[in-house]
């Protein structure tokens, strides 16, 4: 499926990609890769995220009023300083400006019933930026990219909990446990608090990501629990639900309750990326039926993986929802004990669930509403009513769809002209998607407003004369899109890409629904393995015409925490996919999920746009 956590380099890619008189480089965790039913997963829209009721699963904004005098504890994580290091303007030696930085406002209610990104300092992983240091000491002769990577470095992205095992962090590594994590952002909103006067709103991204059965539909990201198991594991380890609830999401939540400081944090918790989505369009709930299909992933009689899941049952289960459903139910009830967590579910990307029509009942985006009510509706197993639990929706998660195509039509009156590549979805973008999708949640469920994320991490699409959104009249010449993948399906370590909007809260105005662009997942980290690393053995011709990027990339691919990812054709060169169209990757080795892609990081820096220091929005 979709991302994975932010895998940390091995030892060995560090001793052999650095000199001695490099910057000391520690491998961090982080992040997934995209990879549902047509691409990775994206966000949506909904409404009012400076306003919005205590309906829409956010805390009381009473309950926030506690003060600083809880002192920070980043002592007991043995990386006090650096938690400080990466947000004091001091420290920072870059040319570009930090004007477009999330900004606090002193005094400000810590919690709120409305959009938690709104008022608040944005937590920055000292993880993030260490991994970065390893391209920012292998490109050091460069003045340009040397300033762009610092800058970059100073932008916040979520921490990813991709297993059992992130929760505790690998200190060898340089891999922080969510306690370090929280301690670390304790740290900086006490840093804040000295430097303005006041306390300030700090909000922290935790990534939910280790379902049960994770990944039905592809390969990139399998994780390792299992409900069900694989049609072709003849002895799958399974009991994943119950592991998920109590070795996994008890021990989050535990954690977040660990220390009475955590309580001035807003804590952000998007849910298990491309998860459902799979549920809407990878199974027979698609009326066209499974949109993919794996042999390796498909029972003796026909049956796709995907649909294996729809054939779990629990007590309280509505039909339709399975294996994810519950898993993500679970998950919404257990994140609520805490108090201060928003929950925000993921909904793939415009090119994966933004087809509507008005003529059929049967459109990716109406059977996607309707599926996200009624799991939602079900996390009520307390009494207490789903829909004051979850705060809304994650659009594009670790995805290259861009916020925005200036010059392409959404109207439906449109869609055949632009059938060629948008396939008559006139989601043609992720804002106009998240705007039909959260126009379609709140007329079927009254009251409920959701607020919006758009991963914007990898969208920006930067290219000579790329027009600027409001400029220019939008049409239906394909040509002239931004996005330029041969088809929207294509997920894996994309070619041409670059980094998009710098993370912000309520970005435009006229969309009160739109919570927040955030970097989901970093810049840099991998989608996926591209090449058979038996091809390369060590010593061989092959693998001593590698530089030593490459060779580090090899090296780390039969590293255990690997364990579960195998290779999909959507991340290697040449490989047909969706719309039989050829996908078009960065050309280089590529690592494993989650693992440091240095050549794609450098690409996305040079693709960025807008243009970094500066803001569409």
């Amino acid at each position: 499926m979709l991302s994975t956590n932010l895998r940390c380099l091995s030892s060995r890619l560090v001793a052999t990609t650095l000199l001695a008189s490099s910057v000391a480089l520690l491998s961090a965790c982080g992040s997934p890769d995209p990879d549902p039913v047509g691409g990775s997963s994206s966000s949506s829209s909904s409404s009012s995220s400076s306003s919005s009721s205590s309906s829409s699963g956010t805390p009381s904004s009473s309950s926030s009023s506690s003060s600083s005098s809880s002192s920070s504890s980043s002592s007991s994580s043995g990386l006090g300083n650096s938690d400080v290091a990466v947000v004091d303007p001091a420290t920072y030696d870059g040319t570009i400006p930090l004007t477009e930085q999330a900004k606090g406002k002193p005094g400000a209610s810590l919690q709120t019933t409305g959009n938690p990104f709104a008022d608040s300092y944005f937590y920055l992983s000292p993880d993030i930026s260490t991994m970065m240091d390893y391209s920012l000491n292998v490109v050091r002769n460069d003045a340009d990219l040397v300033n762009k990577i610092k800058y970059i470095q100073r932008q916040p992205s979520a921490v990813w909990m991709d297993s059992i095992a992130t929760i505790y962090g690998d200190p060898a590594a340089g891999r922080r446990s969510l306690e370090g994590h929280l301690d670390a952002a304790v740290a900086q909103q006490k840093f804040f608090e000295e430097r303005d006067g006041k306390i300030s709103p700090m909000t922290i991204v935790i990534i939910i990501y280790n379902l049960p059965d994770r990944d039905c539909a592809a390969f990139a990201s399998n994780g390792q629990l299992y409900e069900i198991g694989k049609p072709r594991d003849p002895n799958p380890t399974l009991g994943g639900m119950e592991k998920y609830q109590n070795d996994y999401l008890r021990v989050i939540t535990s954690t977040l309750q660990k220390k009475p400081e955590y309580k001035n944090l807003r804590i952000v918790a998007m849910l298990e990326p491309d998860s459902y989505p799979n549920m809407i369009t990878n199974t027979k709930l698609n009326p066209d039926g499974p949109s993919l299909v794996w042999p390796e992933l498909t029972t003796q009689d026909g049956t796709t993986y995907c649909d294996t899941l729809l054939t779990y049952s629990s007590p309280g289960l509505e039909s339709g929802l399975g294996v994810y459903g519950r898993g993500l139910q679970i998950a919404i009830e257990e994140l609520y004990k805490v108090g201060n967590v928003y929950t925000y579910l993921d909904i793939g990307h415009a090119g994966w669930l933004g087809w509507d029509d008005s003529m059929s009942n049967n459109s990716n985006l109406k059977r996607a509403v309707e599926g996200f009510l009624k799991l939602i509706k079900g996390a009520n197993t307390d009494g207490i009513d789903g829909f004051k639990k979850v705060r809304g929706f994650a659009s594009n998660t670790s995805g290259y769809t861009p916020v925005e195509e200036p010059l392409i039509s959404n109207a439906e009156a449109d869609r055949m002209a632009l059938s060629d590549w948008y396939e008559w979805n006139k989601s043609v973008d992720e804002l106009s998607y998240i705007d039909a999708f959260s126009a379609r949640v709140k007329s079927q469920q009254p009251g409920f407003n959701p607020g919006f994320i758009i991963d914007t991490a990898r969208n920006g699409w930067g290219a000579p004369n790329r027009p600027k959104p409001g400029t220019g009249t939008k049409g239906t010449d394909s040509s002239k899109r931004v996005d330029k993948r041969a088809h929207r399906g294509h997920w894996c370590n994309v070619n041409n890409a670059g980094v998009g909007e710098v993370p912000k809260a309520n970005p435009d105005p006229t969309r009160p629904h739109l919570d927040a662009f955030f970097w989901m997942k970093p810049p840099g980290e991998s989608d996926g393995i591209s090449f058979d690393a038996s091809k390369y053995p060590k010593g061989s011709a092959a693998y001593n015409a590698l530089d030593e990027v490459d060779r580090a990339i090899v090296d780390s691919a039969s590293d255990p925490k690997y364990a579960g990812k195998t290779l999909d054709t959507m991340c290697t060169p040449g490989g047909i996919r969706d719309g039989d169209k050829e996908v078009d990757v960065v050309p280089a080795l590529a690592p494993h999920a989650g693992g440091w892609f240095h050549k794609q990081f450098i690409m996305l820096i040079k693709n960025a746009y807008p243009e970094l220091g500066t803001s569409d929005y």
